[in-house]
């Protein structure tokens, strides 16, 4: 399939929030409370993430989109954010992919692969950095194929006063 993409607008909004729920409840559900996964709420991400499309306070993003014009994923990037407890990577000018989720049900249909080739391309120059939680293998998978390697950076996610391991993988360019 080909997949149209384009910036999110406030009318993406609920589709990219339903997305990130699925997404979350199928990727995590073995290294997340069960509990913090059947509590996400939709609402409250809704309604930050509309207010950031409607005030242009927004990162840069992308949303895959079908023929039928059905929002299938999204990819959030831009400048790497520094961590207090982490070592940035070495050098000026690193980019980072903030999130990047594909709805379940269109996994392997190409769908991340077209978000993660144009967030590169707008990103290129700079090498690129992300966060992945550390038990993820198939999406610790998917980006080793698209050329990112681990760093050896780890940190802890913190969710339902569990520390989620993650590690970093950057791409050199």
């Amino acid at each position: 399939m080909r997949w149209s993409l384009r910036s999110p607008t406030v009318d993406d909004v609920d589709a990219i929030v339903a997305i990130n729920i699925r997404a979350w409840r199928h990727a995590y559900a073995d290294l997340m409370p069960a509990e913090v996964l059947a509590g996400l709420e939709p609402g409250p991400r809704a309604a930050r993430l509309r207010e950031r499309l409607r005030t242009g306070s927004s990162t840069e993003g992308l949303v895959a989109v079908d023929d039928d014009g059905e929002v299938a994923g999204y990819c959030w990037f831009g400048d790497y954010r520094p961590d207090d407890d982490v070592a940035s990577p070495d050098g000026p000018g690193w980019a980072e992919v903030y999130a990047m989720y594909v709805d379940p049900r269109r996994h392997r249909a190409g769908a991340g692969s077209a978000l993660m080739t144009a967030a590169l391309a707008a990103l290129a120059p700079r090498p690129v950095a992300l966060w992945v939680l550390e038990g993820n293998t198939p999406a610790r998978g998917f980006y080793e194929r698209h050329g990112f390697r681990p760093d050896g950076a780890a940190a802890s996610f913190g969710v339902g006063g569990l520390a989620v391991p993650e590690v970093r993988y950057v791409l050199m360019r």
